[in-house]
């Protein structure tokens, strides 16, 4: 019930402030956290919840891809490997540099992601970081309708 109230909440708030929903589900989502007003009383009721609105997030995606816009898009791959590769090594260079010792200064973390010098650790966590910013962009690509744009395809 909460999470429904949230939802009803944040994107008519969100429209009225102009951003895209996705930042008001996040700071939601961090006001009713375990660092803030904790109302999840199950840590693993926030990971399945959390796991669901990825699904959906990849399934109203999926369902705009047509083998057309696929085809399209082929000519952009190696931009677009370029620029997972570039990004993935900075954000691990950031997080083995001590990105995450300072981010842990600052903001609420937790331990085992504060203490990373392995580089693997390193890496799946950029990679992680590296794609969760689909999460943003898409949203505000279709907010703004530059998705059909050269800019937007690429």
């Amino acid at each position: 019930i909460v999470f429904l109230a949230a939802s009803v909440a944040v994107t008519p708030l969100s429209q009225l402030l102009g951003v895209t929903p996705i930042l008001g589900y996040l700071f939601v989502g961090a006001v009713l956290g375990p660092h803030a007003l904790n109302v999840f009383s199950s840590g693993v009721a926030g990971v399945e919840l959390g796991d669901f609105g990825i699904l959906f997030l990849l399934f109203s995606e999926g369902l705009e891809v047509t083998a057309t816009k696929l085809n399209k898009l082929l000519t952009y791959l190696p931009l677009g490997i370029a620029q997972l590769s570039l990004t993935t090594g900075v954000l691990t260079f950031c997080i083995l540099a001590g990105g995450a010792q300072f981010l842990g200064g600052v903001l609420p973390l937790d331990q085992g992601l504060i203490n990373v010098n392995n580089p693997s650790e390193a890496l799946v966590l950029a990679l992680a970081g590296m794609l969760s910013t689909s999460a943003f962009v898409f949203p505000v690509l279709k907010e703004r309708k530059w998705e059909e744009e050269d800019v937007g395809r690429a």
